[in-house]
């Protein structure tokens, strides 16, 4: 049922962030009312307390503020049951989980390789960030200021694990991507079935960057044009009316997805946790993020898990997702969220 707009969302983010974005196209295609205010919300007066510091913020229509765009999602899940992004299958549904989850985990840092790369994409990157976060800005300082986020993000890049060592894993990672959704996306045809699903917003928000910005977007031109096209319609998808795919069986497309989640994602999840568990420094949220998607595969049925986990082991990620759980040896030192 259509909410009165008094009960409307409220989104407050930038369009150069891939989880506004991401948020903003699920509420379009939920048919939830809502405005975007354009903001930095951290310089936007009526949310600059919020903590943690993330983006989006989004007012609901009981006036909390609210972030983290997962938690937000299903948050909505909740809320309205109808056009659910969650498939019926349970097995299915723990799939979407986990490329989702990698999406907003491990594709930003593709996202932050280009971004921070090249020259031209480095002014095109800060200069979007920096017109996006203040008003009325000359030419000069818009210059100025953008080149100062440069020099920050630069001094993150050991942080964050982009470094020019890295570098051809990236690249390599983003080709795997495109390779993979070229040909299993298009018109109305999803990772799912002909509806939108949990995992296909993750994706789009990072694409929404790595589309715009100059070299990734000539790699998604050359590798994968179709995939292109499909994250400018997922800006919008209100007008679509999908189903589930009948078949308990992933597309082609899901699996080798999987597999960069087997064979990347779920180690490096793993590996920070360990470095929490033996008290080196680790990154909290992906602590919680490795405890979820365990907690999410232990929760299937008995014949669930049964249907699952050939699949699983095929792509590399069961032996990770059902390894016993490292102890604590000491108190963990957590690093900043990304």
């Amino acid at each position: 049922m259509m909410l009165a707009m008094r009960d409307s969302y409220q989104v407050i983010g930038v369009e150069s962030s891939p989880y506004t974005v991401k948020v903003r196209a699920v509420l379009r295609y939920r048919h939830l009312p809502h405005t975007w205010l354009c903001r930095f919300p951290q310089f936007y007066p009526p949310t600059a307390h919020v903590r943690p510091a993330l983006m989006p913020v989004v007012r609901f229509p009981d006036g909390e503020l609210r972030v983290d765009s997962t938690t937000i999602l299903f948050a909505l899940e909740a809320l309205h049951p109808e056009r659910s992004l969650i498939p019926a299958d349970p097995v299915l549904a723990l799939y979407a989980f986990l490329l989702e989850d990698m999406a907003d985990e491990y594709l930003t840092k593709l996202v932050y390789f280009f971004r921070f790369g090249a020259p031209v994409d480095r002014v095109f990157g800060s200069q979007w960030v920096t017109d996006d976060s203040s008003a009325d800005l000359g030419a000069s300082e818009l210059e100025r200021r953008a080149q100062e986020f440069v020099v920050r993000q630069d001094g993150r890049r050991t942080i964050v694990g982009v470094t020019a060592e890295s570098g051809a894993h990236f690249e390599a990672t983003y080709r795997r991507l495109l390779e993979a959704l070229n040909g299993g996306v298009g018109l109305d045809r999803f990772l799912f079935g002909s509806r939108p699903s949990l995992a296909d917003f993750g994706i789009f928000g990072q694409l929404h960057t790595l589309s715009s910005d100059p070299t990734p977007s000539a790699i998604l031109r050359s590798v994968a044009p179709r995939v292109e096209y499909w994250v400018r319609r997922a800006h919008d998808l209100s007008g679509v009316d999908g189903r589930w795919q009948s078949s308990p069986a992933p597309s082609a497309t899901v699996v080798s997805l999987l597999r960069i989640v087997g064979d990347t994602y779920l180690p490096f999840l793993r590996a920070n946790f360990v470095a929490s568990a033996q008290g080196a420094p680790a990154f909290r949220y992906h602590v919680k993020c490795w405890r979820a998607l365990r907690s999410a595969f232990a929760t299937l049925t008995p014949a669930d898990r049964e249907r699952a986990c050939p699949l699983l082991r095929e792509t590399g990620c069961l032996e990770l997702l059902e390894e016993p759980e490292p102890q604590m040896s000491t108190s963990p030192q957590f690093t900043r969220n990304l």
